[in-house]
């Protein structure tokens, strides 16, 4: 049974999460908006939960020019790893991590890493049968981009047509192992250019709140469980998920805005997600070391 399109894109959108603006554009939204990195809050509810885990190109690019991160090219999964991808589990996580890779290189407009990792993407989409969205139009149009924009606009459009395509065709699997490889190297990425702990970090917030994407990835990766492939993943992410099972969860009836304490993040209005030094020291420690064994990293 195919699964609806928006509800299979909340999954793998996972990995573009770190993409996300700290604000939209218009001036009522940018006030807000300072007022809850202020308060190191994000507020997310039931009516905006879709817009959020599906960030559109604008927002997903967004997060370079309000972020204070740096690019650093040390964080990405060597292209030579590709070539020890030999089975269908380690291609689709693969291609999942080189998605994210070229997702992160285009956000920071390295056009010149950006076009060497597409091609890595492209070798392994042959492997895994997706060769049919990377056309040779849509090679042609990465090959004539001259800006920033240009470079979001092919890689957005790029993504969408992935996940369709995986719909269409009943892939459901490969889309889980995908967006899992792309969750993970993108957490993987960001804790590396965050390497400290910092209060009032936005950047920290919003690693905290991916134990609410983590546990709708395992979701989806559990109801595939009887596949030997998913199975196996979902042993290597237990030390990931022993870290966010640990975050404290707090419900609260009437969140006061200027008064939430530091390293707790709002959700749904109703909870906030409590992360400290040791638990996201510990959680960059156990998220390097799965990345590095699936990525071939540490082969």
């Amino acid at each position: 049974m195919k699964t609806s399109f928006k509800r299979i894109t909340l999954v793998f959108a996972a990995s573009m999460l770190f993409f996300l603006p700290a604000c939209e554009e218009d001036a009522n939204t940018n006030k807000q908006e300072k007022d809850t990195v202020n308060q190191n809050v994000t507020e997310i509810n039931k009516d905006n939960l879709i817009t959020y885990l599906v960030p559109s190109p604008k927002d997903m690019f967004a997060f370079t020019k309000k972020g204070n991160l740096k690019f650093s090219a040390d964080v990405l999964n060597p292209k030579e790893n590709a070539d020890k991808y030999v089975d269908t589990k380690s291609q689709e996580i693969g291609f999942g991590i080189y998605s994210a890779d070229l997702a992160y290189t285009a956000s920071f407009n390295q056009t010149n890493t950006a076009g060497e990792y597409l091609k890595v993407v492209e070798s392994l989409s042959d492997k895994i049968g997706l060769q049919s969205v990377f056309t040779e139009s849509l090679l042609n149009s990465f090959k004539k981009i001259d800006n920033k924009d240009d470079l979001m606009k092919v890689t957005n459009e790029t993504y969408y047509e992935i996940v369709k395509f995986l719909e269409d065709n009943d892939r459901n699997t490969s889309l889980s192992l995908i967006s899992t490889g792309g969750w993970l190297e993108s957490l993987y990425i960001v804790t590396n250019l965050q390497d400290k702990f910092e209060k009032d970090n936005a950047i920290i917030q919003l690693i905290a709140d991916q134990k609410n994407i983590f546990e709708n990835i395992m979701l989806s990766l559990q109801q595939r469980e009887a596949e030997p492939n998913v199975a196996d993943l979902i042993k290597e992410l237990k030390p990931i998920k022993e870290v966010y099972d640990g975050l404290e969860v707090i419900k609260i009836e009437k969140p006061a805005k200027g008064n939430v304490k530091t390293n707790q993040i709002i959700v749904g209005g109703a909870t906030k997600i409590v992360i400290n030094k040791e638990q996201y020291n510990k959680l960059k420690k156990v998220l390097a070391e799965v990345r590095n064994k699936l990525s071939g990293s540490n082969i």
